[in-house]
């Protein structure tokens, strides 16, 4: 068994027997059922009373800076695994804004994952750990009930983390918690700002996170398989960005303790980016990746390129400068001057989308061509070429219509990406 029971070494799960995560039964839970549910309705009625662009606009924004700053970085990866050290200042700041997602206190999310983690790795556990029910009935389980096991696991946690009085407030007032955002965002734009900035915002962040968990444990893509254990992890594709890179969890199941979670070559993870700068800057230090991790035994590839692909992961965290912009610029001049005598031509990948995905993204009038081994999708006019999503915004631009208005809104957006990404992405 020892095997099997690689968890962060902070955090520590005791059994007697191994059927002791299986036995046991799920019972309607009060408090965690009217927490979800109220914010479900104060959003659906409270929300539809008071639309506007404007708390859309904060309910996007919040949304994706709790999900990032609080529950990637700070819940996940910084005080579940550890996969990074930084001030403890950054730390509480972090963890702070993981409570706002509203799933619960930083010390009961840490014991839910840790049996849920521990449990996974048993040949059996319960269903209720496994995500292996019907969609609505898994959805009634996780989002209104507990499980109450015939002999509970003993969870012993770190005592830094267990002993700090920070995290115990938090853990006594994790609801109340809310109360401080609501203020503000009151003060700044009414009942709208609130319903919009903070029960739409738990709402989307506590369905969100068993919708990706039910399916992260069901179905998608493998590069490794953990022998012996009760549930595999899959990797979801087409949500990184709007899990900031928890989508893809086959990679985790195989390196709990990597703070890099998008291993593969357009595997997004914006919370690893998010930590690079970090590090950039001197906040963020001690990353860990897949190989600073001890050997696993029980971890088997499910492809040739899956070892190769952990290797070419690297630790290198130096943030190359960018010409972005210049590029940018050139291409647009190219284009310009071979408006009458060459057509520009597209080329892409084909790991993501299917041919008939790209063809539609790109439309019908510039040549396009498949190469499987490219990795992003380029625009080739004269000399002059761009990759990624500002290609696919000056091809729409040149579409007209609908696709030329969504290229004037994108283009400075995905210029910006690209400009991350040429920070954060490491080497091949």
């Amino acid at each position: 068994m020892s095997d099997l029971q690689v968890i962060p070494k902070h955090h520590r799960v005791q059994v007697q027997h191994e059927t002791d995560v299986v036995q046991g039964s799920v019972k309607w839970a009060p408090a965690k059922s009217f927490w979800f549910t109220g914010m479900l309705f104060a959003t659906l009625i409270g929300g539809s009373l008071t639309w506007s662009w404007s708390a859309f606009g904060v309910f996007l924004a919040s949304t994706a800076a709790v999900l990032l700053f609080g529950h990637s970085l700070g819940s996940h990866r910084k005080l579940i695994h550890d996969s990074y050290q930084c001030p403890r200042w950054l730390e509480y700041t972090l963890v702070y804004m993981g409570v706002q997602v509203g799933l619960s206190g930083p010390l009961g999310l840490l014991r839910q994952h840790d049996l849920r983690d521990f449990a996974q790795r048993l040949p059996d556990c319960h269903d209720y750990l496994r995500h292996r029910n019907v969609f609505w009935r898994d959805a009634w389980w996780q989002l209104n009930c507990e499980l109450i096991l015939d002999r509970p696991p003993k969870l012993n946690l770190e005592p830094r983390v267990a002993n700090d009085r920070f995290y115990q407030f938090l853990e006594r007032t994790w609801m109340w918690q809310q109360l401080p955002p609501a203020i503000v965002l009151y003060m700044l734009g009414g009942w709208a700002f609130v319903f919009w900035g903070v029960c739409a915002r738990i709402t989307a962040g506590v369905f969100g996170h068993w919708l990706v968990g039910y399916f992260a444990h069901n179905q998608g893509d493998m590069h490794f398989e953990v022998t012996g254990a009760a549930v595999q992890g899959h990797n979801i594709h087409l949500v990184s960005l709007l899990t900031m890179g928890e989508c893809w969890h086959n990679n985790h199941h195989a390196f709990p303790g990597s703070a890099k979670l998008g291993l593969a070559p357009g595997e997004w993870d914006p919370g690893w980016w998010a930590l690079k700068l970090m590090a950039r800057v001197g906040w963020v230090w001690g990353i860990r990746l897949p190989a600073d991790l001890p050997h696993r035994a029980v971890l088997q590839p499910c492809h040739v390129d899956a070892m190769s692909m952990v290797q070419r992961a690297g630790t290198s965290l130096t943030l190359p400068a960018t010409r972005q912009w210049s590029v940018l610029w050139g291409v647009m001049r190219e284009w310009s001057a071979h408006a009458q005598r060459a057509t520009p031509t597209i080329s892409g990948p084909v790991a993501n989308l299917s041919p008939s995905q790209l063809r539609w993204l790109v439309g019908e009038r510039i040549p396009f061509s498949i190469k499987r081994t490219s990795r992003r999708v380029s625009l080739q006019v004269g000399e002059q070429r761009i990759d990624g999503l500002p290609a696919i915004c000056l091809v729409w631009f040149d579409r007209g219509g609908l696709f030329r208005g969504a290229a004037i809104v994108l283009l400075p957006v995905a210029c910006m990406v690209e400009t991350v990404r040429s920070w954060v992405e490491l080497p091949a």
